[in-house]
């Protein structure tokens, strides 16, 4: 174990495999993310923060989430899809309804929204690919 300045290396070091760890747990979808974050805030945050905790009450959290972090990603898919209304989250009715974004957004842009969605905010659910988006997109019509 090192020392500088009294300062033991070893949890620096730590820290540094942590953060190095937490961004390859975000980036394991690559440069997509950034442009996963930018279609977020464009058509979700607004409703349900920035930082994913929705507005009590009125637009539910999608921090925590178990539709978000549900291995199972077709709810999640199919919601962003084609929205939803009157949804209960945790002993929470909300009836503002949530829109359909299957008719303004591509599947890889939805796929990467969901993405972002399910990688943020301490959320760790499978990530999806445009192809299940699309077998999504085929069942909803």
């Amino acid at each position: 174990m090192s020392r500088i300045g009294g300062y033991v290396l070893v949890p620096l070091l730590a820290l540094c495999r942590m953060s190095s760890a937490a961004e390859s747990a975000v980036g394991q979808w690559g440069h997509e993310a950034e442009r996963a974050r930018a279609l977020y805030v464009a058509n979700c945050a607004a409703c349900h923060a920035a930082d994913g905790t929705g507005h009590s009450g009125t637009f539910p959290p999608l921090k925590g989430s178990r539709v978000v972090t549900k291995d199972d990603a077709a709810k999640h898919i199919q919601v962003v899809l084609v929205g939803l209304r009157g949804a209960k989250v945790g002993g929470v009715l909300y009836a503002a309804p949530m829109p359909s974004f299957g008719a303004s957004l591509n599947d890889a842009e939805i796929a990467d929204i969901i993405n972002y969605e399910r990688s943020s905010w301490g959320n760790h659910g499978r990530l999806v690919t445009a192809p299940e988006v699309a077998a999504q997109r085929g069942q909803s019509t």
